[in-house]
């Protein structure tokens, strides 16, 4: 690389660096350091993270404790009935008086749980999975933000055009359902492709440094999930979170053999693949698809037996390849708080790199 190369990399490097520490400012009646971003005035939170909505893992008490630490927490609603969604998002108003989101996946939209939601309006509904169409503007109508999760450029450029207020790039990292274009690839250019719309990362991030590197790449904040997975208030099995703690990044698999299995959100709307954790069912099945499918309403009825009997661990471990870098189970506030800091520092040192000439 020539010298006029390198003084423009090192450029670019001061630029980002100076943006995302633009972020860390002191609380001068404290005295502690703080990070905020444009989302967190945007939304109405005090930190940028977001508890991500999963419907296998959701409950007022997990979303208030995110919310109560400052971050947004998140009602899911996939897969689940449209009288838990409602009771979800009326009980959560008794465990907090900050801002929380209620999600919604646009192939498998429940009209009357959507109506409630509007009804409710919540600061945040979002949206995954699939087109929002003009479910955004009737949600900006009902007086909510809303936010997009995508995993290709394209459809964030379509969500930038039904006017979402945030766009989330979820990484191919990410457990759940997910595309095939990683984190670090796609974030970037979705910065670039809805300028001046705050971008959020999604997939990958696990603790602060990883918050950090999606600041430096253009985000205003990040979208956990398997991380938030690991807390005392999860409201899944504790084999659940202790596999989580155990697992390697490469034992969080893409299954697709699970779109056999129930083809809905997968094979609608971005057209997306569950990630998890091996299990000895989905290895199973996973050799043999075609059985699968015509198997599949017994296959899942199973699935959900086992999940209503607190044994969801035997066939499906929803989860994300930072997995690997999970190594305890904390509590919510805990984990947020650590993310803050590790993030604050990360920055920090970031600027030393630069200033050295």
């Amino acid at each position: 690389m020539s010298e006029s190369s390198c003084l423009r990399q090192a450029a670019l490097l001061e630029q980002y660096v100076a943006r995302a520490l633009a972020y860390v400012s002191s609380e001068a009646q404290e005295g502690t350091v703080m990070l905020r971003t444009p989302l967190c005035d945007l939304l109405g939170i005090g930190v940028p993270i977001i508890l991500a909505p999963m419907g296998s893992a959701t409950s007022p008490e997990f979303a208030a404790a995110a919310s109560n630490e400052g971050a947004l927490g998140s009602i899911g609603s996939l897969n689940r009935a449209s009288a838990a969604v409602m009771r979800d998002i009326d009980t959560v108003r008794d465990l907090t008086n900050r801002n929380f989101a209620v999600n919604h996946i646009p192939p498998m939209l429940d009209a009357d749980t959507f109506r409630h939601t509007l009804a409710a309006r919540p600061a945040v509904i979002s949206f995954a999975l699939g087109d929002p169409g003009d479910l955004v503007q009737q949600a900006q109508d009902a007086g909510s933000k809303v936010m997009v999760q995508v995993t290709t450029v394209a459809q964030a450029i379509e969500a930038a055009e039904r006017g979402a207020d945030v766009v989330i790039a979820q990484g191919a990292e990410a457990g759940g359902y997910g595309g095939v274009v990683s984190t670090m690839v796609l974030l970037p250019q979705v910065v670039d492709a809805v300028s001046p719309i705050p971008v959020v990362a999604a997939g990958g991030i696990f603790d602060g440094r990883g918050l950090a590197a999606a600041l430096m790449l253009g985000a205003v904040g990040a979208n956990l999930g398997t991380r938030f997975l690991a807390s005392n208030e999860a409201p899944i099995d504790e084999q659940w979170k202790q596999a989580i703690v155990a697992a390697r990044s490469e034992d969080a698999m893409k299954m697709d053999v699970f779109n056999e299995i129930q083809p809905l959100p997968g094979t609608a709307g971005y057209g997306t693949v569950l990630r998890s954790l091996r299990t000895p069912f989905l290895e199973e099945w996973s050799a043999n698809r075609e059985e699968a499918r015509r198997e599949r309403d017994r296959l899942w009825r199973e699935i959900q037996a086992k999940a209503r009997a607190g044994r969801r661990h035997e066939t499906l471990l929803t989860a994300g390849q930072t997995a690997g870098g999970i190594t305890d189970v904390l509590s919510v506030a805990e984990i947020i708080r650590r993310l803050v800091a590790e993030a604050e520092d990360t920055l920090s040192r970031g600027s030393d790199i630069t200033a050295k000439k």
